[in-house]
């Protein structure tokens, strides 16, 4: 479905705040919801906004449709890419909100009417904007409902006249209701006979009761009643009516009729009556007739608030639709306004009119002032919002052309250029429009084909797709696209100009010592014809089919060009009357000799460079070495010969160095191929299994008993095994173990069989197979010392208060230590290491034996410190502790 930009500013632009909830109505969607209508619906509604922003009416709707956007934006793109259920649910969803939302606007509009089924336009308009619909929906429903919407009939406050002031007090005396029942009878307590008509009068408006001849009638009636005080009230009333009849005419006893009849509402309804219980009151108390006794008790019923006219009135102006509210003040009387409403009134007749004066000073403009005009219908459209000869007048400013139009055939299209319209307003927008063997001749021209642009503001185009072999014009047009409706400027035209083809989808490929070719030949050709084309320029023919050639014989290493061109029977517009032939497509290619295999790939770790490995394999005497990764087995075996476009997207990242290739780094297993790649062709070659990553830091430990435990991290990259070598110094053998990943959660660690204190040294590496074939990953070394003992000893001499301890270390063989320390407890915990307590002695680099034992004396004086204890730091050093007892400080 196409969108209906005109339709679309009527339902959406023009209709004002607030937008529209419904997103079909919102982004004009297609019935179907079909999702490539959607997708260019959208587009053209938010295209159609950035048009229309640049006019100040319409900026404070696109601002608010923009910012709704935003929410609705994650629906549409789901449509647009197929997947509608969303959008569907969102509008199913809105459905019920916007039922439930109307059947909450009825019940408020028939509350509102109260049973009179009247409503005021100002009441009206206040429930639109609170249920969030436009003024047109709430007029649409008004029908439905069994309500219009009326101007309350202004009601006299006062007794028409003051000699009709009084004539309440007399009527009340003579037992009657109103001055029709005085009129119509002439006893009292006498009631008029039917319905008593209180509006019918000129225009619809109030009704005089009767003419002279029905006063003169009526006062000959009460005249015979007997003297008394009936006979005085009655004679004071005809008076008063006389008096009335002969200063205001029937006008007057219409007043004074309606007067009487809505003091007795006015007091009801202070009395907190219902609508219908005033309704009710005047029809059967008072027998007005009952359209009237509605549009009486409405008139009663506003009375109290401000004037709806005056309301509506101030609405008006400030929504800047000053031509609606000149229009709603020019229907009231000026008297009936108040000072305040007549000063608005005047202020905003004045504003309408200095408006309606920027809008005939821009309809007088020349043609070529063109912007001033926009100019001034935008600054008249700012002041008055609701200016229809704005928008006429608009429409009818023309646009300033584009200028020098050029189009250029380049054998893939046509590109077409020109000089933008020098137009600043409106948001000038280009149409480019392509016809064959004539111009076109304006934008309306049924024979044109339009041609997208890239942006409204491009000077520039490309035609892809334009008919081969017929002459082309081309004709650019320009037109507003603020106002859909304005004119277009007359079409800048050139050509003719003819498109030849030239061919496409072209493959050249060298081999060895040939060079092949194919490609797609236009239906139109005749034939194609191949030159190549030597360092001098000299062209040799090649022979060439329709869709290709295959020249052999060629020197390898050599590079050969070619041009090749499709050739043309004579076509209209190309000055000629022989073939024609196109400009033609370029190649360069270089045939080359059949790459050979590598027939040798070693991988190895770069030390100091996770992930990092270093490659060595043979150059081969022709082609470029590439290495390529795969996660499991190369697909094809070695000596398979390959066009590169077969290959994986990339190869490896690689850096060549003396020692060979530096690949990486790799972040899993892989497997390397080796591919000699020679031209567009390759051969594949030998492979290998690499493993990246090292396995974490060794730590190696003892945990009392014979035996040591190898401690490792195992990335998740490292494959499911590990292989641990470990040996012991001095000894000739080597133990060798692999363990699994779960082997080794299962043992915590990896156990290893070594003699009880002997040193050991460890290396692991892992272990990773893939599809048959196995590689050992960086290998991670640790050593653990052999286990020396030492000992030592508490001595105190002297007396208490001036005892000095003496440390006494010994051990059964010579051993290194690099310090020994004697340390007092801060408080009663056992020190379990120096820096649990405070040192008192130490020594450092010292040399224990049989026959060297080193002695930290210290005088020991009064503190909080409970427990003494030594410590002693050296490769497999073990320090044994004599008992608790004799390490208490005392």
């Amino acid at each position: 479905m196409a969108f209906d930009e005109a339709r679309y500013r009527r339902e959406v632009l023009d209709a004002g705040l607030p937008v529209p909830e419904d997103l079909r109505i919102r982004y004009q969607l297609p019935p179907d919801l079909d999702p490539d209508g959607i997708a260019d619906v959208v587009t053209a509604v938010r295209a159609c906004w950035r048009r229309h922003r640049t006019r100040l009416k319409y900026r404070p709707v696109v601002e608010e449709l923009e910012a709704g956007y935003l929410l609705h934006a994650p629906l549409l793109r789901a449509a647009a890419d197929g997947d509608t259920a969303p959008l569907r649910e969102a509008l199913g969803t809105q459905e019920q909100r916007s039922r439930a939302e109307r059947e909450r606007l009825h019940d408020a509009l028939l509350e509102a009417a109260g049973g009179l089924g009247l409503l005021a336009e100002t009441t009206a308009w206040d429930l639109a904007t609170a249920h969030g619909v436009g003024p047109d929906q709430v007029r649409r429903m008004l029908p439905d409902l069994g309500l219009r919407i009326a101007d309350p009939d202004r009601l006299p406050r006062t007794p028409p006249h003051p000699a009709y002031g009084r004539c309440a007090g007399h009527l009340q005396v003579l037992r009657l209701r109103h001055l029709a029942d005085f009129l119509a009878t002439g006893t009292p307590g006498g009631r008029a006979d039917g319905p008593v008509r209180v509006f019918g009068g000129p225009g619809g408006g109030p009704a005089a009761p009767a003419d002279e001849a029905g006063v003169q009638a009526a006062a000959r009636r009460w005249a015979r009643l007997p003297h008394g005080a009936a006979h005085t009230a009655a004679q004071a009333v005809v008076a008063a009516v006389r008096v009335v009849l002969s200063e205001q005419g029937e006008a007057g006893l219409a007043q004074a009729l309606l007067y009487d009849l809505a003091e007795p509402l006015r007091r009801r309804r202070a009395a907190r009556a219902t609508p219908a219980t005033l309704l009710d009151h005047a029809v059967r108390e008072l027998s007005v007739a009952e359209e009237d006794a509605r549009r009486l008790v409405f008139a009663v019923l506003h009375e109290t608030d401000e004037d709806p006219a005056v309301r509506r009135l101030r609405q008006l102006a400030a929504d800047g639709r000053l031509a609606e509210a000149a229009s709603v003040a020019d229907r009231v009387p000026e008297d009936m306004l108040p000072e305040e409403a007549r000063e608005l009134a005047g202020h905003v007749r004045a504003r309408l009119a200095e408006a309606r004066a920027l809008v005939e000073q821009a309809r007088r403009l020349p043609s070529a002032a063109s912007d001033r005009a926009w100019e001034l219908l935008e600054r008249a459209e700012e002041t008055v919002r609701d200016l229809p000869e704005a928008d006429a007048v608009r429409r009818t400013l023309p646009v300033p052309p584009a200028t020098g139009v050029t189009a250029d055939a380049d054998g893939t299209g046509v590109t077409v250029r020109w000089q933008p319209s020098p137009a600043t307003t409106g948001s000038p927008e280009h149409i480019l429009l392509r016809t064959t063997s004539r111009p076109p001749r304006d934008a309306g021209d049924a024979a044109a084909t339009r041609i997208a642009l890239p942006s409204a503001h491009a000077t520039s185009c490309t035609d892809p797709t334009p008919p081969p072999c017929v002459p082309l014009h081309y004709a650019v047009v320009v037109r507003r696209a603020a106002e859909p409706g304005s004119p277009y400027s007359p079409p800048a035209v050139c050509g003719p100009v003819v498109h030849l083809p030239e061919v496409s989808a072209v493959r050249v490929t060298a081999g060895d010592g040939e060079v092949r070719a194919g490609w797609t030949c236009p239906a139109p050709a005749r034939t194609v014809e191949v030159h190549r084309v030597g360092p001098d320029g000299t062209e040799t023919p090649v022979p060439a089919r329709r869709d290709g050639f295959t020249e052999r014989g060629l020197d390898n290493g050599t590079a050969y060009r070619y041009r090749i061109r499709a050739v043309y029977d004579a076509v209209a517009g190309t000055g000629g009357d022989g073939p024609v032939r196109t400009a033609g497509v370029w190649h360069t290619v270089t045939p080359l000799t059949a790459p050979e295999p590598v027939a040798r790939l070693e991988l190895e770790p770069v030390p100091g460079a996770p992930g990092t490995l270093r490659a060595r394999c043979p150059e081969p005497a022709l082609g470029v070495v590439r290495l390529y990764g795969f996660d499991g087995p190369p697909p094809w075996p070695a000596g398979t010969r390959l066009r590169l476009a077969e290959l994986p997207a990339r190869p490896l990242p690689t850096r060549r160095e003396p020692d060979g290739r530096r690949v990486g780094p790799l972040s899993r297993p892989t497997v390397v191929l080796a591919v000699t790649q020679a031209g567009e062709h390759c051969v594949v070659g030998a492979h290998a299994l690499a493993c990246p990553h090292p396995l974490g830091p060794l730590v190696l430990s003892r945990h009392g008993g014979p035996g040591a435990t190898a401690v490792f991290d195992w990335p998740a990259g490292a494959g499911e095994e590990a292989e641990v070598v470990w040996r012991v110094p001095g000894t000739d053998g080597t133990g060798r173990r692999v363990i699994t990943r779960a082997g080794y959660r299962a043992e915590g660690g990896v156990r290893l069989p070594v003699p009880d204190g002997a040193a050991v040294e460890a290396e692991v590496r892992p272990v990773v197979t893939v599809g048959g074939l196995r590689a050992h990953g960086p290998v991670t070394r640790a050593a653990l010392p052999a286990r020396a003992e030492a000992a030592y000893r508490i001595v105190r001499s002297g007396l208490p208060g001036r005892r000095t301890v003496t440390a006494v270390f010994t051990a059964p063989a010579d051993t290194h230590a690099r310090r020994l320390l004697l340390v007092r407890s801060h408080g009663p915990v056992w020190p379990l290491e120096p820096g649990d307590g405070e040192i008192l002695a130490q020594a450092a680099d010292v040399t224990l034996g049989p026959g060297h034992d080193v002695r930290l004396s210290v005088r020991l004086g009064r503190g909080p410190g409970r427990w003494l204890r030594c410590f002693a730091e050296g490769d497999g050093l073990v320090l044994r502790d004599p008992p608790h007892s004799t390490l208490l400080a005392r």
